[in-house]
């Protein structure tokens, strides 16, 4: 039986308007640590008060809603730019775009109630079992909601990790590793007031954040060096209008479109580097359809041939014959202008791309909604040149982190992507883009070369750091260096073995609770959930 100080440390979680008080507290802690406030160090105890309701919560329903609480706050505050993409680009009205955002939270929320039901489940038999297994299961849920309901991994807790040698470690176990130790901070801090030993969990804490800043001191990457290939990245800025249709209104074609060959070749030419540079136009960078529009795809020959460099863009493609549908792609052309690769987009964006079937059918539009409904590749693509292999995802795809490690295990050297962020806005959305696409690079030490059509366009080196950027919302074209790199990290070779290693403490876990009160109820068929509790 835990002691009696154990009751009194939780007694102020024990009014039930007090446990949801420190769940909607959690959700605003989470919120506060990404980039519109810019708190990352409040990622170390943001699940602490959500954490400390649901170890006093006895009723597995309301351990749910506890956590479904944290989850709505989060996701209604952190992705709020959602309101205005919808109204503004896909034609909604602002009530309706609203709900789009409250359906959107509603979903996602459901892996953070599974959260707060689970741990209520293990904390039934012991709180300290509990608090010990909360770390598991926060990156078995994250993990979760990289794959269901469309997939959004967007702003998972280990991306709000800043220290620069802890991020190391997502080399090992992806960006899920760093939500574990974020997760698993906010249990030590807590053990003080759970387990029995109090002065034991008190060194316990201390070791830890020892541990956290050793580690972070080892893990510290060595000083940036220079590379041998050079990139040329585009940034047009093309404004977005209004809406969808009119996106493009800015451009006269092909006047704008020679404009911006001009501008390219000149860039590449000042260089006058010893071997074929990458040259890189975003995602959205002219409205032009590569397959159909000759003027179009004349230009991009033009372009790596007057340049002598490999030309990456993005562009709109199609599938099938006279009932064709589009695809967002990215063109690869050689330096004489032959296509070297062309690359569809396999993750594509709710309601940017196609609208989900679970989401107010026939009253929402796309963002894209000139083309119709996106139809997703099939498979990962890899240009192979004599420099080097390269591997270009698009957009929205640079949150997954399992697809674009496949990109390097076809062999890619250097990592690109292309974007368009421009439907943003001025929200907080376009940071947490690139920083989200950042750890790409360290999860499997590859440079990054990331254009976007109005920011943010920058080099990442393998470790993630920002070699070269240009600021957002205007036009640019960033010339740097960077390297073919070949040795594969352990979450490249491995994937998401960390998380399956998450995934199964997580069930042994749960079965062990069950099995636990499988047998106290056998010696005691009058025991209650709250008996169970006050054990």
């Amino acid at each position: 039986m835990e002691g009696s100080k154990i009751k009194f440390s939780l007694n102020c979680f024990e009014p039930t308007a007090a446990r949801y008080a420190a769940a909607i507290v959690s959700g605003l802690l989470l919120f506060a640590s990404f980039p519109l406030l810019r708190w990352s160090f409040l990622v170390w105890a943001a699940l602490l008060p959500l954490l400390a309701a649901l170890l006093r919560e006895t009723k597995l329903g309301r351990g749910f809603l506890l956590g479904y609480a944290t989850g709505g706050v989060f996701f209604a505050s952190s992705c709020y730019w959602i309101v205005g993409v919808m109204e503004r680009y896909g034609g909604l009205s602002g009530t309706l775009s609203f709900g789009i955002l409250l359906l959107f939270a509603g979903l996602f929320s459901v892996f953070f109630g599974a959260f707060g039901l689970i741990e209520v489940l293990a904390a039934r038999r012991s709180r300290s079992a509990g608090l010990c297994l909360s770390p598991f299961l926060w990156v078995s849920t994250e993990w979760a909601r990289t794959y269901l309901f469309t997939g959004f991994p967007w702003n998972l807790l280990g991306y709000a990790v800043r220290p620069v040698g802890l991020e190391q470690l997502a080399a090992i176990t992806g960006v899920y590793g760093l939500s574990f130790l974020a997760a698993a901070t906010s249990a030590v801090v807590l053990g003080p007031w759970v387990f029995r030993r109090r002065k034991a969990a008190g060194i316990a804490l201390l070791v830890w954040i020892l541990a956290l800043l050793a580690a972070n001191r080892i893990l510290k990457p060595p000083p940036l060096t220079r590379g041998d290939s050079i990139a040329i990245l585009v940034q047009p800025n093309v404004p977005l209008a209004g809406s969808a249709a009119d996106q493009w209104a800015p451009w006269i074609h092909p006047q704008p479109l020679d404009r911006l060959v001009e501008k390219s070749v000149r860039a590449a030419r000042q260089l006058s580097p010893p071997r074929p540079p990458l040259l890189v136009w975003p995602e959205d960078s002219a409205p032009f359809y590569f397959d159909r529009d000759p003027i179009f795809h004349a230009a991009l020959e033009t372009l790596a041939e007057r340049s002598g460099a490999y030309v990456i863009a993005g562009t709109v493609t199609f599938k099938g014959g006279r009932l064709s549908k589009p695809q967002n792609s990215a063109v690869v052309l050689s330096p004489e202008g032959s296509l070297l690769l062309r690359y569809d987009k396999i993750h594509l964006v709710p309601f940017g791309e196609y609208v989900p079937w679970w989401a107010f059918p026939g009253k929402t539009g796309k963002i894209t909604s000139q083309v119709g409904n996106f139809v997703p590749g099939s498979r990962v693509r890899v240009a192979k040149t004599p420099e080097g292999t390269i591997g270009v995802f698009i957009c929205y795809e640079a949150i997954f982190p399992q697809l674009v490690t496949q990109f390097v295990r076809a062999g890619a050297q250097v990592l690109v992507n292309i974007s368009d962020d421009g439907w943003y806005g001025n929200s907080s959305a376009g940071d947490e883009h690139f920083w989200m696409a950042r750890f790409r690079a360290i999860e499997n030490h590859r440079y990054l070369l990331r254009d976007t059509n109005d920011g943010i366009t920058a080099i990442v080196d393998p470790y993630g750091r920002v070699v070269q950027r240009i600021p957002r919302r205007r036009f640019g074209i960033l010339e740097g260096r960077f390297r073919y790199l070949t040795a594969e990290t352990f979450y490249t070779k491995h994937d998401d073995v960390f998380t399956w290693l998450a995934a199964l403490i997580t069930l042994l876990g749960v079965g062990w609770t069950r099995i636990g009160r499988r047998a106290r109820t056998r010696d005691d068929p009058n025991l209650t959930p709250e008996d169970e509790a006050k054990r």
